[in-house]
């Protein structure tokens, strides 16, 4: 005598039963084998793109490492945002002078020292760079051709 095998605790299943449980596995693999071929056409299709041409130079920064004037933080701001479509899309340039007088050290010579952000949780020194109307013109006041946009989505 052999070994005995132990009964499996699982319920025995109907023949119809088990047909059914095959179609619906041979279901999902076909949906499973569907799906993955989506994804692989909608890599293929999404080709990369190359980052945007910065706008404009990038302003010189003091010796202090700050830029010596609103307007050169503002364009510090607006060149570094438009090389890249993600800060592109987010960014909005603020600007505020960070020289705060102290009070018992002698007046300083340079007080002109400027820094940029993209938005103003910095708190309310921090000034908007670029008024624009939005209706043909990006964050940083470009004009823009709405049939052409800079940075696809």
């Amino acid at each position: 005598r052999g070994p005995r095998r132990q009964r499996s605790t699982a319920p025995a299943r109907s023949p119809p039963a088990r047909a059914a449980m095959a179609r619906a596995l041979r279901l999902a693999a076909v949906l499973a084998a569907l799906g993955l071929a989506d994804a692989a056409t909608l890599r293929s299709r999404a080709a990369q793109q190359p980052p945007p041409e910065p706008v404009g130079a990038e302003p010189p920064k003091d010796k202090d490492g700050a830029y010596g004037s609103q307007g050169d933080a503002c364009s510090a701001c607006k060149f570094a945002a438009t090389a890249s479509c993600a800060m592109y899309k987010t960014c909005l340039c603020y600007a505020t002078n960070t020289h705060f007088e102290v009070g018992n050290i002698p007046n300083a010579k340079d007080t002109q020292h400027f820094r940029w952000a993209c938005g103003d949780e910095g708190g309310s020194k921090y000034e908007l760079c670029f008024n624009v109307d939005y209706t043909y013109q990006d964050a940083f006041g470009d004009r823009v051709d709405p049939n052409k946009p800079k940075c696809p989505a």
